[in-house]
């Protein structure tokens, strides 16, 4: 994680790594496995930016998984369903600062200025799971606003 911060990154690394390794892997008889995350803050470990890579309101975690799906991965790893520390949890999380702890310092959906509900990236991966399993027409962009 952390290897690109924004779309324009995403698709680098689309274009090469995810592209050649799938390739390599396929030629190997591998499986390949991309990891994808929602946004990144190391401010709890190491003092870091509180919003080091902006969660975007899921379009980062979407391009990701867009891009992924696009090169031809049929499995994606979400990385982590309950990572505080690092910033990229995904499940119910607190919408704006008003509803953080008062202690710790913790990165509110709303930070980036788009008003998201609790669950949001929970509806988000369920989108995410349609597309990967073709229930869905593969798309570019959310498929689902707030």
């Amino acid at each position: 994680m952390g290897r690109y911060s924004s779309n324009t990154g995403a698709d680098n690394f689309r274009q090469n790594y995810l592209v050649p390794d799938l390739a390599e892997a396929g030629r190997s008889g591998r499986d390949y496995l991309p990891v994808i995350w929602p946004g990144f803050s190391w401010h709890n470990l190491n003092a870091g930016a509180v919003n080091q890579i902006p969660r975007n309101g899921g379009r980062f975690w979407w391009r990701q998984l867009y891009n992924a799906q696009s090169a031809g991965c049929n499995m994606i790893y979400g990385a982590m369903l309950d990572e505080m520390d690092e910033g990229t949890a995904m499940f119910k999380l607190a919408a704006t600062a008003a509803q953080l702890p008062a202690q710790g310092t913790f990165v509110p959906l709303n930070i980036d200025g788009e008003a998201l509900p609790s669950d949001w990236y929970l509806r988000l991966a369920g989108e995410g799971g349609k597309m990967l399993r073709r229930e869905i027409p593969l798309t570019s962009t959310r498929p689902i606003n707030p």
